[in-house]
């Protein structure tokens, strides 16, 4: 299905059953949009594969968005800590095992960032 979506014409989003992207444009509740994310995110730490691994706003809704996601819980990495992460994301090539099932805290303290014990999520924001 999703290579059809791919060669239809139209401009698509394909995934798996799991690791989607969610989509945010003018028509959402931004409150329900952010606090489903969230919940979806934290609830077992990310564990599975069966949550939004990415967030795509429509530039008319980033503040909104992005203020709901700080107040709500969502610690947002500056371009330092970025790279900290970055740099001990792949281990010899592959994914760092030890990032599995870690709170934002945890993850923190993995990739030598100073992450509060409130924060709920760690988040790389790109533009």
């Amino acid at each position: 299905m999703v290579r059809s979506a791919y060669s239809s014409g139209h401009p698509s989003v394909g995934v798996g059953a799991g690791n989607t992207p969610a989509v945010i444009d003018e028509t959402a509740n931004v409150n329900l949009a952010v606090s489903s994310i969230l919940l979806s995110k934290t609830f077992d730490n990310g564990v599975i594969c069966s949550t939004e691994q990415s967030v795509v706003v429509v530039d008319s809704m980033y503040d909104d968005i992005k203020a709901e996601f700080i107040r709500r819980g969502a610690y947002f990495l500056n371009e330092e800590e970025k790279n900290r992460v970055r740099a001990k994301m792949f281990v010899d090539g592959r994914l760092n095992a030890d990032m599995v099932g870690q709170s934002a805290y945890g993850l923190g303290r993995l990739f030598g960032v100073n992450v509060d014990k409130k924060y709920k999520v760690g988040v790389f924001w790109c533009l």
